[in-house]
């Protein structure tokens, strides 16, 4: 990836090292390791929003899209 451009060497402190877990079966898992993002970042204390009044506010919809946001990122055409 560092090859192709998709990623890039950085020493920002909002930089999140890339990780590469080998599975049992001999591929390679891709993970980021948070770990320095969390301890610069701060956490927002509001409350999660109701459910209901979340499924609430869909009433008397006609359309609802399922997005694939675990492999979407890889579906990226490359325009090399």
């Amino acid at each position: 990836m560092l090859k192709t451009g998709v990623i890039q060497p950085s020493n920002s402190a909002w930089a999140s090292p890339i990780c590469l877990a080998k599975k049992k079966d001999g591929s390679y898992r891709f993970s980021i390791d948070y770990h320095n993002l969390n301890s610069v970042s701060h956490k927002d204390a509001f409350p999660l929003p109701d459910i209901r009044e979340a499924l609430d506010s869909l009433k008397g919809a006609k359309f609802f899209v399922v997005l694939d946001l675990l492999n979407g990122y890889w579906q990226i055409p490359n325009l090399d």
